[in-house]
């Protein structure tokens, strides 16, 4: 058996060592790409990585695009120098006031939101670090992007009408009601003369008496002492039985006898409208700001992955 001396054995341990010390600061700290010449270091790459790795939502389990992480580091760079040109760097009473906003609409005392912060790995320093970013990008946002944005009235009316089908307004009727009820409980015989006396107002009813003079006498349903007058109702609004007589009548007519579980009721339809459109005027509100959302989304997408880049000279060396 061969005897290995001590001064053997440290020997072999360190020889191989000795030459990759080097090896690995020269790999971590290699060039992955330049910003108008400035270094972006392997290095900053891993921490920048390991830091998005630890973001809520972010599957940690998942290895993320070397590529795009280099991207994404670059991109905030490129930020970070826009922030400082532009004048819009967050101070730290802002970095506070923001902080406070999250702990109160989360219901988080001090102490629990460092606690939070610890479970993602994160440092209270990162953490405003991280919202300096988030406030400084919103207001770069705001001063590059945002007041430039604009939709005109013209482009309001535009996506009106050619998305018409988007606002439908649906059929309406306007009606009185006659109703007699039965009472809870009421023997087969008592709901047939309930019938009977509705048949009856019925009859009057179609023969030309005045509908609204015939429900101020005859009703014990709702609007009685209106005439019956139940107001404007579109399709949807009523009770089943209701709408179904009510949309197959048109403007004049007097339904038969509807049965429900609580008595017996004639409609007549006074005035109906069939299936239309909002107005413009009511929807062009909710259209302007739908158009600003995309707008603003199609210049937030060009400005970051076009206008911003060309300001700077970025080589890419990974």
């Amino acid at each position: 058996m061969r005897v290995w001396t001590a001064c053997a054995l440290v020997a072999v341990v360190l020889v191989p060592l000795s030459p990759a010390v080097p090896v690995r600061a020269e790999v971590v700290n290699r060039i992955v790409a330049t910003i108008d010449g400035e270094p972006v270091t392997l290095f900053e790459l891993e921490g920048f990585t390991e830091q998005a790795r630890r973001r809520p939502g972010a599957d940690a389990e998942v290895a993320p695009d070397q590529r795009a992480m280099l991207d994404e580091l670059v991109l905030e760079k490129i930020m970070k120098r826009q922030v400082e040109v532009q004048g819009v760097a967050a101070s730290e009473q802002q970095i506070d006031a923001y902080i406070a906003s999250i702990r109160e609409r989360n219901n988080l005392s001090d102490a629990q939101l460092k606690e939070a912060l610890v479970q993602q790995g994160l440092t209270w320093e990162q953490y405003r670090a991280q919202v300096r970013a988030d406030i400084e990008r919103a207001a770069l946002i705001n001063k590059e992007i945002r007041n430039k944005v604009s939709v005109s009235p013209e482009e309001v009316e535009r996506y009106y009408k050619e998305h018409l089908d988007e606002y439908p307004m649906p059929a309406r009727v306007r009606a009185r009601l006659i109703s007699r009820l039965v009472p809870a409980g009421a023997s087969a015989e008592q709901k047939a003369a309930v019938r009977d006396e509705a048949e009856r107002i019925r009859k009057q009813a179609a023969a030309g008496k005045n509908f609204a003079e015939l429900a101020q006498a005859q009703s014990q349903g709702p609007g009685a002492t209106d005439g019956g007058d139940i107001g404007e109702v579109a399709r949807g609004q009523m009770q089943p039985e209701f709408e179904q007589a009510a949309f197959a009548l048109e403007p004049g007519e007097v339904s038969e006898v509807i049965e429900t579980a609580s008595g017996y009721h004639i409609l007549k339809v006074e005035k109906r409208e069939g299936e239309a459109h909002q107005p413009l005027a009511e929807v062009s509100d909710a259209i302007r700001e739908k158009l600003y959302r995309e707008h603003l989304e199609d210049r937030y997408g060009r400005w970051l992955k076009q206008d911003l880049r060309e300001r700077y000279h970025v080589e890419i060396l990974l």
